[in-house]
């Protein structure tokens, strides 16, 4: 029962600082992705400007359009700052989850 309390507890611990901690950096290090990503600086990342940039990790096209469209929330196949945001946050998230485990 305790050993519960416990988990729980370092979990909402490690939720409110990584939460705290990315509220602080999370707008700097999205506005350095989006402006990374946007070649042509029109505040939005197509298919192809994500492509060009990201090819150089030499990723096969089938994952890059994958990893597009799961950032790409709204379907209108731009990626936006607001969905990098939030992908950023949905990764946080995840690493908290996983090292509450």
């Amino acid at each position: 029962m305790i050993s519960s309390i416990l988990k729980v507890s370092v979990f909402t611990i490690a939720c409110f600082s990584l939460s705290l901690s990315a509220t602080a950096q999370q707008k700097p290090k999205a506005e350095r992705t989006l402006k990374h990503l946007d070649n042509d600086k029109n505040g939005e990342v197509t298919l192809e400007e994500f492509k060009d940039t990201k090819r150089k990790k030499e990723l096969s096209a089938e994952t890059l359009e994958k990893r597009f469209n799961r950032m790409d929330r709204d379907k209108s196949g731009t990626i936006t700052l607001e969905e990098i945001r939030t992908h950023f946050k949905k990764q946080e998230a995840r690493k908290a989850k996983k090292a509450a485990q």
